[in-house]
């Protein structure tokens, strides 16, 4: 049984995988499935957060479900008829349906024919004899994803895109710097699509989280953390050791025919050596495995998990990265590119004919250090004059200003309304 409702008590009991419902939500749960899988438990959810159904609950939810599904595939029928309720699950995917039943409560089960004589012990349901259900666990539909979609996504050029697929396919690891606002983390999803073929691909086969200076080993790969359970009428704490986000990610990967891309966006935010631990050695020998600290068991990463950085030159210099991450990752620069965004305005009319010139000058020559020259992606939008004006009055010139903070006037040369910027926007055919 994977739901049951008990208005008495004000809560939902639903089953599902006891670590993402731990780190999304508060719920007290059971005991694991120890005899059939100690990753399920049942949870108490409150009904009205059942009612509010969020997003994070439904993503758990579902994981939930493939997992059972593949668990539990082959079991036959269940002998249990409260267990099938068919309008409770109905209202697992139906709102209306799931408010009604909130509402009106559930049928009572009819344990005697018309005939039964009521002083009658009531007899048991009978059995359920309906053929047992093959349960595949099958991806998520979704468009296909082929590198002429990359290349409309991403407008790089075509040598650039095959050699981005090629360098990340070969070395499984690859890392994509430069300055703010050129497109990595963009380009690095869509690279991932383009590796997977989906459009829109289920957070198995891409994932995507963000360094920081406070991200930690336990967090990464894994670590204890405090758990409290009831047993006896009393509340005891555990602290049992729980995979961190990348160790999750693969154990998932190894179950998936397929590409899957974890990205790592800032990569060079966090103290990777710390946060990494024993990855540096497997990323360097795929085919090995080791214990890990806090739980003893062996892990490997699994061959068909690819690895995307991005790191931006403008908060840490690239030559601050540790040389065994250089080891072990290629890395390809990205640059502030005027060509890039003629290629984007190309496809499509713009009411500013001197976008173009405009940020040619800007990104050759505002900046002298181009680690830290401005990328063109936040041009790349629907701009009229006035919404240019204020893009460059609120993001470029607080930009310029923090830059040359010690040379003010070089900033104020590239004022919106300053000789230099005038001039290229009265100049109306761009040149």
């Amino acid at each position: 049984m994977a739901t049951d409702t008990s208005a008495r008590r004000g809560v939902l009991q639903l089953a599902a995988l006891i670590e993402p419902m731990e780190r999304a939500f508060p719920f007290r749960h059971g005991e694991p499935f120890a005899r059939a899988d100690n990753r399920l438990a049942v949870f108490a959810i409150p009904l009205a957060t059942a009612r509010a159904w969020p997003e994070e609950l439904d993503v758990v939810y579902k994981e939930s479900l493939l997992v059972m599904a593949e668990r539990f595939g082959s079991y036959g029928p269940s002998p249990h008829r409260r267990a099938h309720q068919v309008e409770l699950f109905q209202a697992l995917f139906d709102r209306a349906e799931r408010e009604r039943l909130f509402a009106a409560g559930l049928p009572i089960p009819q344990s005697r024919s018309r005939g039964d004589d009521p002083q009658s012990p009531a007899r048991p349901p009978p059995a359920v004899h309906e053929p047992a259900v093959q349960w595949t666990v099958a991806e998520r539909r979704s468009q296909p994803y082929t590198r002429d979609d990359f290349l409309r996504a991403t407008y790089v050029t075509e040598p650039m895109a095959d050699e981005l697929h090629d360098l990340l396919l070969g070395n499984k690891q690859l890392i994509l710097y430069g300055p703010p606002g050129t497109g990595k983390t963009h380009v690095a999803r869509a690279l991932g699509r383009w590796l997977t073929g989906l459009a829109d691909p289920p957070p198995e086969r891409l994932t995507v989280i963000q360094f920081h200076p406070a991200y930690s080993y336990e967090e990464f790969i894994e670590g204890i953390r405090p758990q409290s359970r009831q047993s006896g009428g009393r509340y005891h704490v555990d602290y049992p050791a729980r995979p961190g986000v990348f160790v999750r990610f693969c154990q998932q990967a190894a179950r998936v025919d397929g590409a899957c891309i974890f990205v790592i966006d800032e990569i060079n935010r966090g103290n990777i050596a710390r946060i990494f631990g024993e990855l540096m050695l497997l990323l360097e020998y795929r085919d090995e495995a080791v214990p890990l600290p806090y739980s003893g068991n062996r892990f490997r990463i699994p061959p068909n998990v690819y690895l995307i950085g991005t790191m931006n030159t403008a908060d840490r210099s690239i030559a601050l990265v540790d040389f065994a991450l250089r080891r072990r990752f290629h890395f390809f620069r990205f640059d502030a590119d005027p060509d890039l965004l003629d290629r984007w305005l190309a496809g499509r009319p713009s009411p500013l004919p001197y976008l173009s010139a405009l940020y040619r000058r800007l990104a050759t020559e505002a900046v002298d250090d181009r680690d830290y020259a401005i990328g063109p992606s936040a041009f790349m939008r629907d701009l009229d004059e006035a919404g240019l004006s204020r893009l460059w009055r609120r993001s470029v010139m607080p930009y310029l200003e923090e830059y040359y903070v010690d040379q003010p006037a070089r900033a104020q040369l590239w004022a919106w309304d300053g000789e230099l910027v005038r001039g290229v926007r009265e100049r109306r055919d761009g040149d």
